[in-house]
C-alpha cells in the first residue's frame, strides 16, 4: 500500500513524500535520496519504477522530496547544503520510527553523496548503503558553475529553471563528502556508468577506496541517467541482488 505523507523538518518547513508498505512486507525499509534539482520520482521515473519492482518483493520504500524540490516546502534558491542535511536527518528520524526490521539508504547522484555522509554519521542505524552514480564531486560541480556564471542583484545565479543561491554557494565549505567515510564498516554497493558526462565514473572507485567493504559495479552503455531499457534493468538487477544479499548475476530479475 502507498500513502503519502508529510513531515516536518526542525526548521518547520514540510518534507513531502510516499511510504510504499506492501502487504509481505519483509521488514527492510529502503530509504531513497534524490539528486540535484530531481525529486521523489527522479529521471525517467527511476526511482518509482524501482520502488514498485522491490515492493514485489516484499522491500518497504521511503521517497521524499528535500525542501525546495518537488511538493515539499520551500523554494529552491532556499536550498542549500545545511537544509539538504537537515533534511536527509529528519527523513531517517521517520524511517526509525517506522516498525522494521532494517534501514537500506539508496541514493543517487547528489542523494548517494549525501546517503554515504549520512549512514558515517549514523553506522548503527544503517545496515547497508547503495549508491547509485554517488556525486562527490558536487561541490566542484555547483562551485564552478556558480563562479562562471552572471549573478543577479541578490548575489544568487539564474540558472534554466531553477535560480542557484549565494547562501548554496556559501555552504559549501561546509561540508566534506567523502570524509569519515571510514566509520561505515557495513556493505556498500556502488553502481556507476562508464559513459556518465555529469559524474565521471572513476568517482565510484574513489568512493569504494574509502569504505572497509564497498563493491563496485560500472555497467559500461550506462550515461548518467541510465536512459535506455538495458542499461535501466541492469542497474535495476543489481541493486536488487545487493539488497537481498546476493550478488551472483546469474540470478537477475527482469
Amino acid at each position: 500500500m502507498i500513502r503519502a505523507i508529510e513531515i516536518k523538518n526542525p526548521s518547520g518547513r514540510v518534507i513531502r513524500g510516499y511510504l510504499d508498505r506492501p502487504e509481505d512486507f519483509n521488514g527492510t525499509v529502503v530509504v531513497y535520496f534524490h539528486g540535484f534539482t530531481g525529486n521523489l520520482t527522479e529521471h525517467g521515473g527511476m526511482f518509482r519504477d524501482f520502488s514498485r519492482l522491490i515492493a514485489k518483493l516484499g522491500f518497504s520504500s521511503l521517497r521524499c522530496d528535500f525542501t525546495g524540490n518537488g511538493e515539499s516546502e520551500g523554494s529552491f534558491r532556499d536550498f542549500t547544503y545545511d537544509t539538504l542535511v537537515e533534511d536527509a536527518r529528519t527523513i531517517i528520524d521517520y524511517a526509525l520510527d517506522l516498525d522494521k526490521k532494517e534501514i537500506i539508504l539508496l541514493g543517487y547522484s547528489m542523494g548517494g553523496a549525501v546517503a554515504a555522509h549520512m549512514a558515517a554519521r549514523r553506522p548503527g542505524e544503517i545496515s547497508r548503503l547503495l549508491l547509485w552514480s554517488p556525486a562527490g564531486n558536487l561541490s566542484a560541480l555547483i562551485k564552478a558553475r556558480y563562479e562562471k556564471a552572471p549573478k543577479l542583484d541578490n548575489g544568487n545565479v539564474d540558472c534554466p529553471n531553477f535560480e542557484l543561491s549565494k547562501a548554496l554557494y556559501e555552504s559549501l565549505s561546509r561540508y566534506d563528502w567523502r570524509s569519515g567515510l571510514e566509520r561505515f564498516k557495513n556493505p556498500v554497493k556502488i553502481i556507476h556508468g562508464r559513459l556518465d558526462r555529469a559524474v565521471d565514473y572513476l568517482e565510484a572507485y574513489r568512493y569504494c577506496g574509502l569504505f572497509p567493504n564497498a563493491s563496485v559495479d560500472i555497467i559500461e552503455e550506462a550515461g548518467h541517467g541510465y536512459d535506455s531499457r538495458e542499461t535501466r534493468e541492469r542497474l535495476f538487477n543489481k541493486s536488487v541482488e545487493f539488497l537481498r544479499g546476493r550478488e551472483d548475476e546469474n540470478n537477475s530479475l527482469h
